[in-house]
């Protein structure tokens, strides 16, 4: 590409981008940061507005309230999510391809567990989402290799006296002589899909979209040193002429503002004292049909079409509530916002006034001869007075009982807010009926399973896809994973890039969120079902039926992969044909007129006393 060109469209592309990172910082950062300090409990200083100086003499402390809410809410949703493995079932959309469909579930369950512990990644990423209102993941293919030196069995060589080459030595038989040696080889770390979550302050979008698809472009930031950039152009992915960078000294200008808001120390500018320490800001910048690298926003690194066949943009979003039209959603912070400022307000009115009733006023007649130190309130203290009315105390009454209530009441109104209930924080008040109890954990559940839905389709399934579609394209070559058998021990398997192509369709597997006591009525129920069918001589004419009875049994005790457990279509055909088949005779036993082995005793077969009678000598012997 011509030099007028690549400046021309590097132009372009920072247009854009400066234009999406305008819209975000200010739409959403000064959120963000409230949302942030929210979070850590973290409340700025009183500010006298008259003086502009702090004042001193005033409580000013934050209720852990919304950490609590929070850290409630994160592990139901974590919990739910990853309740059961494989965390997304791939199924078949033809039934050719049901073998490869097993194989890449496989594939998938290893590589979310082994290779990227998925289970941790979203656990960060989830609490993104109920801080923030939203989590972005990016996922891409990682092919790293590095050098090692490991032991190899080689030959044992020395130094030839007369020309100085390594000459091997032998052994009084003549056998080459070899010891296990230290050698150098590059080995190949990582082959296998990548996934992070982006920090919201360095992902930029098309600010007119409503979603990763329908967004123009999108990208984000991150920051690497040289050495990190020089491996991606010995790998060929970059093209990086060093003289044309320019040596900036660039930092996590997000993360910098973040950590200021609670008052902790940012990254120094001159942290970097060479050109090897300092970072680079690498840009990404994605379409559904191209992918653009820049380095420092000055340096088109790489440019062209979307490496990867599924032709989209790497990243999948989760917002934990959907705001109508909007790229962004609402978190738990946010909607409790002004209630834990106002638990706060309470709290710290209560403290002052309890300070007060501690450091006593007094009232004194104006030209009273008294010692101001004297009205100190302190043990065993005097105050000398001409009259007994120079001096008398406030009276105030303590604080009312109202004022706790109050708090009661902002508490609640957080619960109702965020639907952590106390049934879910688990501090269930003991005079609560049985029916109230089951009314507060049903109603919880419903609002926690269709953000849970979302969080499946979305999130979850959508990263599943990207990875599924990533394994399809970038795994050329046999691969062995290690399986979990039933038994629990892990089996070795190999998966050929045949095995894994076709087209698929993908299920989270999570399990139910419905509340407890609701789930297990309902597994009592169901069991008790099926063994009243059981027993109903209809059923027994259609068994096929009392299979399928038996699914959604399965299905009511969370288990979703019942296909495991039951006999397929194929498996009880055979089975049936088998059941009509009648046995072989065995030799020497009486038939029936039906041809079968006759095993009714005789008493029951009406046969004449004198065959009854027969002594044993005298029996058949065959």
């Amino acid at each position: 590409m011509a030099k007028k060109d690549s400046n021309k469209n590097l132009n372009k592309y920072l247009t854009r981008i400066e234009a999406a990172e305008k819209h975000r910082d200010n739409s959403y950062k000064e959120l963000w940061a409230r949302c942030y300090k929210r979070w850590r409990n973290y409340v700025d200083a009183l500010i006298d507005p008259q003086t502009n100086q702090v004042v001193a003499d005033r409580s000013n402390i934050s209720i852990p309230y919304t950490f609590v809410q929070v850290e409630t809410i994160l592990p139901r949703l974590v919990e739910t999510l990853f309740a059961a493995r494989p965390y997304v079932a791939v199924r078949d959309r033809e039934p050719s391809d049901l073998p490869n469909a097993k194989n890449m579930e496989v594939m998938l369950d290893w590589q979310m567990n082994e290779r990227l512990d998925v289970r941790d990644l979203f656990h960060g990423g989830l609490k993104e989402c109920c801080i923030y209102g939203t989590a972005i993941a990016y996922t891409g293919w990682k092919w790293e290799q590095r050098e090692v030196i490991k032991k190899q069995l080689l030959p044992v060589t020395e130094p030839d006296p007369l020309t100085g080459e390594e000459i091997p030595v032998y052994d009084e038989y003549g056998n080459a002589v070899t010891d296990w040696q230290p050698v150098r080889i590059n080995e190949i770390e990582y082959d296998d899909p990548d996934l992070k979550f982006i920090d919201l302050g360095l992902f930029y979008v098309d600010p007119a979209a409503e979603d990763i698809d329908d967004a123009r472009y999108c990208g984000h930031d991150e920051f690497q040193t040289k050495e990190q950039l020089q491996r991606l152009v010995d790998q060929g992915a970059y093209k990086i002429d060093w003289k044309k960078v320019p040596k900036d000294r660039n930092r996590n200008e997000a993360r910098d503002y973040r950590l200021s808001q609670v008052g902790l120390p940012t990254t120094d500018d001159q942290i970097a004292e060479s050109d090897e320490d300092a970072l680079y800001r690498v840009t990404h910048y994605w379409e559904d049909n191209k992918r653009v690298v820049i380095i420092n926003r000055a340096y088109i690194a790489a440019e062209g079409e979307n490496p990867y066949w599924h032709r989209r943009k790497p990243y999948r979003k989760g917002v934990y509530t959907a705001v109508p039209h909007e790229f962004y959603g609402m978190g738990i912070v946010e909607m409790l916002e002004d209630l834990q400022d106002e638990l706060n307000t309470e709290r710290n009115m209560r403290i002052d006034f309890r300070a007060f009733l501690l450091r006593r006023m007094f009232k004194v007649r104006r030209g009273a001869n008294i010692n101001k130190k004297q009205l100190k309130w302190r043990q065993g203290g005097v105050v000398e007075v001409d009259d007994m009315d120079d001096v008398a105390e406030f009276g105030v009454s303590d604080t009312a009982s109202s004022s706790f209530a109050q708090e009661t009441t902002i508490k609640q109104d957080m619960r109702d807010c965020a639907g952590a209930h106390d049934v879910v924080m688990g501090t269930s008040q003991n005079r609560e009926t049985a029916t109230t109890t089951m009314t507060k954990d049903n109603n919880a559940s419903i609002r926690f399973k269709l953000i849970i839905n979302s969080l499946e389709k979305k999130l979850l399934v959508g990263v599943a896809r990207l990875i599924m579609q990533m394994d399809q394209q970038f795994i050329d070559m046999p691969k062995w994973i290690r399986v979990t058998g039933e038994d629990g021990a892990n089996v070795p398997m190999q998966i050929a890039p045949e095995d894994i192509q076709g087209e698929f369709d993908l299920i989270a597997a999570g399990s139910s969120v419905e509340p407890l006591a609701n789930k297990e009525a309902f597994k009592q129920r169901m069991v008790e079902l099926y063994q009243v069918a059981g027993q109903d001589e209809i059923y027994k004419l259609f068994p096929e039926k009392r299979v399928r009875l038996l699914k959604k049994v399965f299905e009511s005790f969370d288990i979703k992969d019942s296909e495991h457990l039951l006999p397929t279509d194929e498996e009880f055909k055979q089975a049936m044909l088998a059941m009509q088949q009648p046995p072989p005779t065995p030799t020497g036993e009486p038939m029936t007129m039906e041809g079968r082995a006759n095993t009714v005793p005789m008493e029951e077969q009406g046969l004449p006393n004198r065959i009854k009678n027969i002594p044993e000598e005298w029996a058949f012997s065959g």
